[in-house]
């Protein structure tokens, strides 16, 4: 457990590093080095840089960036798309055409996908940009990466391209995990480091074990809560709002829970009080009082905000620390 100062240096570097970095050409280039990593791939055999995904604000953003960092221009690349047999040659060319600009897209093949457009992927074959995006993903992935903004892009990019919001088993806007998965456990225990990096925990678990599949598996309110307010989650619309959404239906619940040991502490915030004063008080089933005074992950033990003091006589009394009164105040 957490002492209170620990927690809120560690709240406040979070916060810092969200307002610190803004989200310059450094966070764009991290960025393609996340799509790249994530849902990319860089020719072995030649000088191509290729990009694939179902959705659009992906692609656009890829594009986007390369013509900030690398000057390209749309004509640069080709395109070639994938698409279920449901789905019309002519309404998925339409679709990408209108919602990206490609100039010319080629029907590669037929994809079982549920997608109804089906994937794009995206090519370029240019031997700089290659080499800068090699080495980039590279230096991430060795933790030679010392600038937190390209770091941060590159967790924004991953995400975008192949992360995930789980949702809850019994109330689905609630996340059950946020994760970051890829083939083998490389990359995942390397997201591990840079998510502990700013301040988020995760823990890398199999996600599909005969796919040899790993995921650095994030859990917790106030760790989604740091995922968005990084803008790790920002660059993919329909994965931010079920954040969003989440956090919100998150707070609603905990709100509930803590009507309870909110309405202890304003009691005990009065004066010091004995067990069965705080019963007669509280006017609540003696087991959850109990469980609010003693079990460690009671919301008033494990912050610290109640004490207990023994007096001579053998009498115990429960009283508000200093972070109680406060928050009883509050």
């Amino acid at each position: 457990m957490k002492r209170p100062s620990q927690a809120s240096a560690q709240k406040a570097m979070t916060t810092r590093v969200a307002t610190e970095l803004p989200l310059d050409n450094r966070v764009r280039y991290g960025e393609i080095l996340g799509f790249i990593a994530g849902d990319g791939s860089l020719g072995k055999t030649h000088n191509g840089v290729s990009f694939a995904n179902s959705d659009s604000y992906c692609i656009k953003r890829m594009l986007e960036n390369f013509s900030v960092i690398f000057g390209t221009k749309i004509a640069d690349f080709g395109f070639y798309l994938g698409i279920p047999t449901a789905t019309l040659s002519s309404d998925a060319d339409d679709y990408w055409k209108t919602t990206i600009g490609a100039p010319e897209i080629k029907i590669k093949n037929y994809k079982k996908t549920k997608k109804k457009f089906g994937w794009l992927k995206v090519d370029i074959h240019n031997k700089q940009i290659k080499e800068a995006i090699k080495s980039g993903i590279g230096r991430i992935l060795s933790g030679e990466e010392a600038d937190d903004a390209v770091v941060r892009g590159f967790l924004r990019g991953f995400f975008a391209a192949e992360g995930t919001i789980i949702p809850g088993k019994y109330r689905k806007e609630i996340p059950n995990a946020v994760q970051f998965p890829q083939k083998g456990k490389q990359v995942p225990i390397r997201i591990r480091a840079i998510l502990r990096s700013f301040g988020i925990e995760s823990r890398v678990v199999i996600k599909q074990k005969k796919a040899d599949y790993y995921c650095a598996n994030i859990t917790g309110f106030e760790n989604y809560q740091k995922l968005a307010l990084l803008g790790i989650v920002d660059l993919h619309p329909e994965k931010k709002q079920r954040l969003t959404i989440g956090l919100g239906a998150y707070r609603k619940i905990v709100s509930r829970k803590l009507v309870l040991p909110i309405k202890l502490l304003k009691i005990l915030h009065d004066g010091p009080r004995t067990r069965t004063q705080i019963y007669a008080a509280v006017d609540s089933y003696p087991q959850r009082v109990n469980g609010l005074l003693y079990s460690k992950t009671s919301y008033l033990v494990k912050n610290g905000l109640i004490q207990k003091n023994c007096l001579e006589d053998g009498t115990i009394l429960w009283s508000a620390t200093e972070a109680g009164h406060r928050l009883a105040l509050e």
